[in-house]
């Protein structure tokens, strides 16, 4: 059926304007040709396209079922090169994979042998029109969804809104059809914020953030193929509202510069500007009212802006001024200008002659020397103690500050309980009854008083603490936070004499923390006590980190022992025995039974309820030897032992008297003679209720 007349007469109205329009666009073999079209199709391999005649959208006036309705073929060509003069060819459509449908060809899919320039005339007998439209069908980049060189581009401003449209996918979506569509970021799902929002072919941003920089791709099914379309999304800061800003020289004043005449000069200015869009930086320098270029001097140059920094389209330029040899007619004014579309700023500089000499060279000396002693300043602080210790060893001599005394140390130290013993505690027994003695006698060869091994009690536990402590050179107090809360140091309080020597500074102490203290009970009693002692070095024993002899710790505790210059001790013998001429030089070493023996006696006479305990339920005969010279002691079978643990934790002090201590018997009766008499023969003596307030847990 042929379309009524004035519908035709239209058609060819049109199309003889537009001929006469584009009769400066070439004619070959007759025919009017538009070269190339605009649009240029890129699509990734394995995706379907629609390949549209680009005569019906925009170069004439009619519809494709128009021009065939006045008789007009369309037929396509195709030339393999992108250059349009290259030889073109009819088509041969296939009906499958490329096929020709009304003014289009449908690709399904392309391929990497489509591209090309496809060329549609459309013709009759006295007519004729063409138009060329670019194909390029490419692969995805390397483990990405998209190729880099197909990607749509826009930005975005921070704190702005955006939107990022899926393009191109209208020959995709079936009339009347919401299309389901799929975004990803980096080729990957990603579980969009509350203000990212999807509707139908847009990825709306309510507030643009810094991190939404990278590549969006959208994702449409088609028939059995899939359909991606990706858009790099790059984010800038807001557009600036203000002039840009001069770092370096400083802005709005004039800074002087001295120079000798013959030096070489570098100036360098630097700027700041905000984001402008694609506007580039402006940046200059004048002297007085004159461009560096309009100087005709070889000497003096201005370099290129170089880009210093970039974030978010902010930067950060700089431009030189070098002046190869200082001359007289080059003092004067320099001025730096930066400009934007908001305004302009200068910063300027004034060259003058140097008139004091050697001012440079002087400052130079001056900061060298500074240099020199800030170096050894440092060195000195973190290495003080190891050149103290290494002049020590080298150069010291022995100290002659309590030389008349027995013990280079007293260690005292608050033993764990065993029901109340952890991880934490067990470390810090070993540490206190192993690790501590071991290194200062062993390695370092210090003589240390250790109560729980060296007291033999000759008076009341304070006195002999008192007698101790005065023949030791130093107290060592490991501070633990069982020491804490059994208040260790009251015994340093209770006695007069170890008070003041403690006030007054006759002996040094040194306290070693084991743990944080901050916390327990009675912590405040030790800052307290702190700041009573006037001499005191604090050294903190950091576990594992400290059990190396070259730590921190071990340096530390070593500077603060008194010097000696005696070779370290390699055996294992106690720190008191008999070539020691102390205050029981003659003695040896009284084993821990024999002082269990004299705490069990003691605690049986004063307690007539374990009597039957220590008759009659333990009958274990035990033979104990005492030595002094060539006496030898041994103690009668009545004198059996209840197990310690029935007599608690608390380990009790008894004298013995120095006749059982010389392998004597006690002569004729005498006030012991009124205990009862299965204990008489024992020659032990219960302490007094004075002599049994204080407990040796604490030593």
């Amino acid at each position: 059926m042929r379309p009524p007349i004035p519908l035709l007469i239209l058609l060819y109205i049109a199309l003889s304007k537009t001929q006469k329009v584009v009769s400066k666009r070439g004619s070959v073999d007759g025919c009017t040709d538009w070269s190339v079209d605009y649009l240029k199709y890129r699509v990734l391999q394995g995706e379907p396209v629609r390949l549209k005649c680009a005569l019906f959208y925009g170069y004439i006036r009619a519809n494709y079922s128009q021009a065939q309705s006045v008789g007009l073929s369309l037929m396509w060509y195709r030339s393999s090169g992108l250059g349009h003069s290259d030889f073109e060819e009819p088509i041969s459509f296939d009906g499958a994979r490329m096929s020709k449908e009304e003014d289009a060809i449908w690709f399904r899919p392309a391929d990497l042998q489509d591209v090309g320039l496809y060329s549609c005339v459309l013709r009759n007998s006295t007519y004729c029109m063409k138009v060329s439209m670019s194909l390029t069908v490419a692969e995805n980049d390397t483990s990405m969804c998209y190729n880099s060189n197909m990607r749509q581009t826009e930005k975005a401003e921070l704190s702005k809104s955006k939107d990022i449209l899926c393009p191109n996918i209208d020959d995709y979506i079936e009339p009347g059809k919401e299309p389901d569509i799929v975004w990803y970021k980096e080729c990957h799902p990603k579980q969009w914020r509350a203000s990212v929002i999807q509707k139908r072919d847009i990825l709306s941003f309510q507030e643009v953030k810094e991190d939404d920089i990278g590549n969006y791709t959208c994702e449409i099914q088609f028939g059995g193929f899939l359909v991606r379309r990706t858009t790099e999304l790059t984010v800038t800061a807001p557009l600036t509202d203000k002039p840009p800003k001069i770092l370096f020289p400083s802005e709005n004043k004039i800074s002087n510069m001295e120079l000798q005449l013959g030096a070489a000069l570098n100036l360098t200015c630097r700027a700041f500007f905000g984001y402008s869009g694609d506007v580039s930086p402006l940046v200059y320098w004048m002297k007085g009212e004159k461009f560096i270029e309009d100087l005709d001097e070889e000497r003096v140059q201005e370099s290129e802006i170089k880009l210093v920094r970039e974030h978010l389209g902010e930067q950060e330029v700089a431009i030189s001024l070098t002046i190869d040899s200082l001359e007289e007619e080059d003092l004067g004014n320099y001025s730096c200008y930066v400009e934007n579309g908001i305004g302009r700023r200068q910063a300027t500089i004034q060259l003058s002659r140097k008139e004091l000499m050697y001012t440079v060279e002087l400052a130079g000396g001056l900061g060298a020397i500074l240099l020199l002693l800030i170096f050894l300043i440092s060195l000195y602080k973190c290495y003080r103690i190891e050149l103290m210790l290494f002049y020590r060893r080298n150069f010291g001599s022995e100290d002659v500050d309590g030389e008349n005394k027995d013990y280079d140390a007293y260690l005292s130290y608050t033993k764990v309980d065993p029901d109340q013993w952890s991880q934490e505690t067990r470390e810090e027994e070993r540490f206190a009854l192993e690790i501590l003695p071991d290194v200062l006698e062993k390695h370092y060869g210090y003589k240390l008083f250790i109560p729980d091994r060296d007291l033999i009690p000759t008076g009341t536990y304070i006195e002999d603490v008192a007698r101790c402590v005065d023949q030791s050179k130093r107290l060592i107090i490991v501070m633990t936070p069982n020491y804490v809360v059994r208040r260790g140091w009251s015994i340093f309080e209770l006695e007069t004499r170890l008070r003041n020597m403690l006030v007054t500074g006759e002996i040094k102490v040194i306290l070693i923390e084991c743990a944080e203290l901050r916390g327990i009970m009675n912590y405040q009693e030790v800052e307290a006590l702190k700041h009573t002692i006037k001499t005191l070095t604090v050294i903190k024993w950091r576990g594992t980190k400290s059990n190396k002899l070259n730590s921190k710790f071990w340096k530390q505790l070593q500077y603060e022992m008194p010097f000696r210059r005696t070779e370290p001790m390699l055996t294992h013998e106690p720190a008191l025995d008999v070539s020691e001429q102390g205050p029981f030089g003659e003695l040896q070493t009284v084993s821990a039974i024999s002082m269990a023996a004299a705490t069990s006696t003691a605690m049986a006479t004063a307690h007539p309820e374990l009597r039957s305990s220590f008759h009659n339920t333990y009958h274990t005969s035990m033979r104990q030897k005492h030595y002094y010279r060539s006496y030898e002691y041994d103690m009668p079978p009545g004198g059996t032992l209840p197990p310690l643990s029935s007599l608690g934790n608390q380990h009790t002090y008894c004298n013995i008297p120095l006749t059982l201590l010389n392998g004597q018997r006690p002569p004729g009766k005498s006030r012991e003679h009124s205990l009862e008499e299965p204990h008489a023969n024992n020659a032990m003596l219960p302490l007094l209720p004075r002599e049994t307030s204080i407990s040796s847990v604490i030593w």
